[in-house]
């Protein structure tokens, strides 16, 4: 190797060690803060397992931000106040409420290291409500992967997409059902190899997305007719900023897809009700909300994250419920399934 190669050589291995270190050093720095102030109600570790390479976080932040079709897809639903007769409980889980779809309800997602929450919590959602819907007989995955490939209109796949727009594409053209990664699960399961910090190395930094595959399972074992293995809504909405009209229609119809700022505090939560602290905005994400509590006298959202099971508390987190905190409350998105006529 000649002088200059090495040289350069040296010069980009400087830059990752620099950068490594500025990582290292802001996390040390966000951990003992959150930490050691007694006024918090979260704390903070860096043994979670992070998709990607645990310093570029801003490329798990999937969520494109509202444009003029946004409200035309997804218009907001008038509030109804007696909506149920039922007085909306302290604490609610919505595993507890549906235990015939609590496979589903309880399912934690890995995006891997693509922009792609905004499918992959959406697919979530949906299967959720449909299996809600139909009394747990349609309990399915339903394909983040043909949503993040094949709804053009919604965004750029892996580079970020729009949630209004992907409940849109499940009322226009349906979707097919496909598990997680390596499950050999559904029509178009994941296809995006999980890895990150903490774990398996990335085959690709910045992984393409994947190629849209038009009515063809990619599942070469899943037998069912493509065209009947798809699953619609009947309507589309978003919801009001209003605590109590979220909290109402996911008690009624099953879990909801939020979208809000993640700042790099976040990136470290490990358990408690996560609430801003401190570090830069990384870029949206979207979840899923299933629940919602009281922790010592703190409210809270009960989500749901596609980052694994070894995130947070076991693939979930709860944050700050009825102050738009993070502006989760401002971006919530639904629909309501069209239920088979013929269920198996």
């Amino acid at each position: 190797m000649s002088g200059s190669s090495l040289i350069a050589l040296a010069a980009v291995v400087a830059v990752a060690v620099r950068e490594s270190s500025a990582v290292t050093n802001e996390a040390t720095f966000i951990i003992d803060s959150v930490n050691s102030d007694p006024g918090n109600t979260w704390r903070a570790s860096d043994t979670n397992v992070i998709p990607g390479d645990g310093k570029h976080f801003n490329q798990l932040m999937g969520v494109l931000p509202r444009n003029g079709n946004s409200f035309r897809f997804a218009p907001i639903k008038k509030s109804v106040t007696d909506e149920s007769n039922e007085a909306l409980p302290e604490n609610f889980d919505a595993r507890e409420r549906w235990p015939e779809c609590s496979s589903l309800l309880g399912s934690i997602k890995d995006q891997s290291n693509c922009g792609s929450c905004w499918a992959v919590s959406a697919a979530s959602v949906f299967s959720d409500r449909l299996c809600i819907a139909t009394g747990g007989a349609v309990a399915r995955n339903l394909s983040a992967e043909q949503l993040n490939s094949c709804c053009y209109r919604c965004g750029n796949g892996c580079d970020g997409g729009s949630p209004e727009s992907a409940w849109y594409f499940f009322m226009r053209h349906g979707i097919v059902t496909g598990g997680d990664y390596g499950s050999k699960d559904g029509c178009q399961p994941y296809s995006i190899y999980p890895c990150g910090k903490g774990r398996n190395t990335c085959i690709d930094d910045e992984p393409d997305t994947p190629d849209c595959s038009i009515k063809t399972c990619t599942n070469s074992n899943y037998t069912n007719n493509y065209r009947a293995d798809l699953h619609y809504v009947n309507t589309v909405y978003s919801l009001s900023n209003s605590e109590e009209d979220i909290m109402n229609d996911l008690y009624k119809n099953g879990p909801v897809q939020a979208a809000f700022y993640v700042y790099t505090d976040f990136m470290y939560y490990k358990s408690g009700v996560y609430s801003y602290t401190r570090g830069q905005i990384e870029g949206g994400h979207a979840i899923k909300i299933l629940g919602w509590g009281v922790d010592g006298g703190t409210k809270y959202w009960l989500c749901a994250n596609s980052w694994s099971r070894s995130w947070g508390e076991n693939g979930l987190f709860r944050i700050l419920r009825g102050s738009n905190e993070c502006h989760i409350e401002e971006r919530v998105i639904a629909g309501m399934p069209h239920i088979p006529k013929n269920i198996n």
